[in-house]
């Protein structure tokens, strides 16, 4: 199969645009980055979609989504600490402990895999679902305390990746969760 398809477009566009969101914030005008930002967040929705509908899975493409995402996800964190550092400061602790949570799950996935994967969870997705939600609510109201929500759900989301890994060793990035085949 190709490498050449639209859900890669769509990670590859997801990869290279969302460092643009960090000029688009400096910006007197919000109204480019929510655009920017839920273009980026809808093709972070469709990649995974569009694949497993025209059939087009594979390493690659699933590689590729975890490499965009791990783009998409702290270039949208670091947005919201430019644009709202008011909600976005209380909630450093929790911050640190999510970034821990991550390497660890890194560095488990390394040992255990020979590699390093990011897995494609359910708490994962509902994660980024919710990162989603929050960032677009900030231009609206104090997310403060979504924020911190959304700290804690990848932090147990990373757990579970680690658990997955030390009890279950080598797996598929698609892994659902810890009780699922």
């Amino acid at each position: 199969m190709s490498t050449l398809t639209i859900p890669n477009a769509l990670s590859f566009f997801r990869l290279f645009g969302s460092p643009l969101l960090l000029p688009l914030s400096q910006t007197a005008n919000q109204f480019w980055v929510v655009i920017w930002f839920v273009l980026l967040g809808l093709s972070d929705a469709l990649d995974g979609a569009l694949a497993r509908r025209w059939n087009q899975t594979s390493d690659y493409g699933s590689k590729l989504d975890a490499i965009a995402d791990l783009v998409f996800y702290p270039c949208s964190a670091l947005v919201l600490a430019i644009l709202f550092p008011s909600y976005l400061s209380p909630n450093l602790p929790y911050i640190y402990v999510t970034l821990t949570a991550l390497a660890g799950a890194l560095l488990i996935s390394r040992i255990q895999c020979g590699r390093v994967i990011m897995l494609h969870t359910h708490i994962s997705r509902y994660s980024g679902v919710l990162l989603f939600v929050v960032m677009l609510a900030s231009f609206v109201i104090d997310t403060t305390l979504l924020i911190r929500l959304v700290a804690l759900t990848y932090a147990i989301g990373f757990i579970e990746a680690s658990l997955i890994f030390i009890i279950k060793g080598p797996v598929s990035p698609d892994t659902r969760g810890l009780f699922s085949r």
